[in-house]
């Protein structure tokens, strides 16, 4: 697997997809807001600032904010990226320890641990403080052996110890608690900085048995080279950028929160689990890797993982799935949109039972027919409004949700699945919009018009 530079460089090859300056920005609120306008101008770039006031670290962030630079990241087309992220999924491939790497180039210890001196960037004003967004956790089953990595947000406390938040349906929370009923601190290794695939392999969706890993292994084509931590038993890229060792206390708590959420919202504060940092290791001259609270690539690094789990899972109830996608204006969490050829009536609400099994953050799911366009929301309102019979929605009440979903009530929501497909029998017959267009030229009959096509 290839680095985040690497990566860096292709990106830097493609006009409009790498934005750099030089210009000194502050890491509170400013930084955000560049991107936060950019977005606002319907532009998605990757923006690397070389110069952050009270670090001497560059920082890169909206690495993430379209699908075209997930998909340059597996090296396909963002037409396959759903298709060829679920096959390689399912082909893992174990790593391989190496002796050393560019993220052990420097090793500090002790006092000389201090988080104060990255570029840890305070997202949103209401925000309790500045938050790592675009760390990979990585811990082991205490039990299995088996190792776990994830994304989680760690809220900076001084200059050894975090706050992280632990949703209760990953799969790190599990293992936490059995670090917790054995009265044990949970060993744990950030790695912030990498390759994107090993965070979307990071992120993928699989059982608390499978070693993401391997799955990044899979996704990447090859097995990742991995080194071991200086200070816990766990292992981190070797190309990686920083990592930050320590343990998560298995008594201690503190509060955490308000953090600006994914769904553009404000959580509420919460008593969480007390990290604190052993030892920092990091390149010599290493790039901090944020990502954007509340964006479009906070949103879509995480739904893209999910897709080929809820794919899997309703292709058992629907044979005819044809593509999943989890749009952002459902933040790429709570709506679902299932593109099916239906065989028999039923078939979406078993399939929208399926999507729920699979993914429990997903609280709209909605199964169109083939011919609709499930990356295009006009085009699946269309489908709704014309299809949807409300009587056969399938609703399911007191279902688990997330804890973050502004809808829930103590992780709890109602969720619907709607089947906006035709009917099999349907005594409508479809407008043929394509029939007969093929002889047409538009700009020679318009070439007199002002207004040129």
């Amino acid at each position: 697997m290839n680095d985040l530079r690497t990566y860096m460089d292709q990106l830097a090859n493609r006009p409009g997809n790498l934005l750099t300056t030089e210009v000194s920005v502050d890491p509170k609120l400013e930084l955000t807001r560049i991107v936060y306008m950019l977005e606002k101008q319907n532009k998605r770039p990757a923006v690397f600032f070389k110069k952050v006031r009270g670090s001497d670290l560059p920082v890169l962030t909206n690495l993430f904010g379209n699908r075209e630079r997930l998909a340059l990241a597996m090296d396909t087309t963002e037409e396959k990226l759903n298709q060829v992220y679920r096959e390689r999924e399912k082909r893992p491939i174990p790593p391989v320890i190496v002796a050393s790497g560019p993220i052990q180039e420097r090793v500090m210890t002790g006092d000389e641990v201090d988080l104060t001196r990255f570029p840890i960037v305070h997202h949103n004003s209401g925000d309790a403080g500045p938050y790592i967004t675009a760390g990979v956790t990585t811990v082991k089953d205490p039990d299995t052996g088996i190792r776990n990595a994830g994304m989680y947000r760690f809220m900076l406390r001084n200059r050894n110890q975090l706050s992280v938040y632990l949703a209760e349906a990953n799969h790190v929370y599990y293992i936490y608690r059995k670090y917790c009923e054995k009265k044990q601190n949970m060993p744990i290794a950030i790695t912030i900085g990498a390759h994107p695939v090993f965070y979307l392999g990071s992120l993928s969706f699989g059982s608390i048995d499978t070693d993401e890993y391997a799955v990044i292994g899979g996704l990447s084509g090859g097995a990742m080279q991995v080194v071991k931590c200086k200070s816990v038993d766990l292992e981190v890229p070797a190309s990686g950028e920083i990592c930050l060792e320590g343990y998560i206390d298995w008594e201690k708590r503190e509060p955490e929160g308000p953090f600006g959420e994914l769904h553009t919202l404000y959580g509420e504060t919460m008593n969480q689990p007390v990290v604190t940092i052993t030892a920092v290791t990091m390149r010599h001259d290493p790039i901090y890797h944020d990502v954007c609270s509340g964006d479009v690539e906070h949103q879509l690094m995480g739904g893209i993982p999910r897709l080929g789990q809820i794919y899997n899972q309703v292709k058992v109830a629907c044979p005819g799935i044809r593509d999943v996608y989890m749009p952002p204006s459902g933040y790429c969490r709570t709506a679902c949109y299932v593109s099916i050829k239906k065989y028999v009536e039923g078939e979406p609400a078993n399939g929208a039972a399926a999507v729920f099994s699979a993914d429990p953050f997903v609280r709209h799911a909605v199964f169109v027919d083939e011919d609709v366009n499930i990356f295009d929301d006009y085009e699946v309102l269309k489908a709704v409004n014309l299809n949807m019979d409300i009587s056969k929605c399938f609703i399911i009440h007191n279902a688990k949700g997330s804890q973050i979903d502004p809808a829930s009530r103590s992780g709890v929501v109602t969720k619907i699945g709607i089947d906006a497909t035709r009917p099999l029998k349907s005594k409508f017959a479809r407008i043929n919009f394509n029939e007969g267009i093929g002889g047409i030229d538009l700009a020679k009959i318009f070439k007199n018009s002002a207004v040129k096509l």
